[in-house]
C-alpha cells in the first residue's frame, strides 16, 4: 500500500480542472494506493513521471518504491500536460 502526497502546486492545477474530472480522480485514489507501478504508463523524458489518463486529462506523479510513496505534481488537459513536461511552449 502506497501513501499519497501532493506537491505544493498540485492544488492549483487540481482546482482548474472540471468537477467531473476532480471526482473521477478522487475515485481513483484506491488505484493509486494499491496498484503496482507497472500498472501505470511511464513518461519517458528527463523527468520520470508516471502518467494516468482520466478522459482527456493527465495526472502526473512519481513513485518511490523504498518509502512506498506516490507524489502527485500535475493534473490538466493534454495541452497543459505538454506544457508542464516541456514539449509545448
Amino acid at each position: 500500500m502506497y501513501q499519497l502526497e501532493y506537491d505544493q502546486d498540485w492544488y492549483g492545477y487540481f482546482d482548474t480542472v472540471p468537477e467531473d474530472i476532480q471526482r473521477r480522480f478522487m475515485k481513483r485514489r484506491e488505484k493509486y494506493i494499491a496498484f503496482p507501478t507497472f500498472a501505470f504508463r511511464h513518461e519517458k523524458r528527463e523527468v520520470t513521471f508516471f502518467v494516468d489518463e482520466i478522459g482527456q486529462y493527465r495526472a502526473l506523479f512519481t513513485s518511490d518504491e523504498t518509502t512506498l510513496t506516490r507524489k502527485f505534481y500535475f493534473i490538466g488537459d493534454h495541452k497543459a500536460y505538454e506544457k508542464f513536461i516541456g514539449i509545448r511552449k
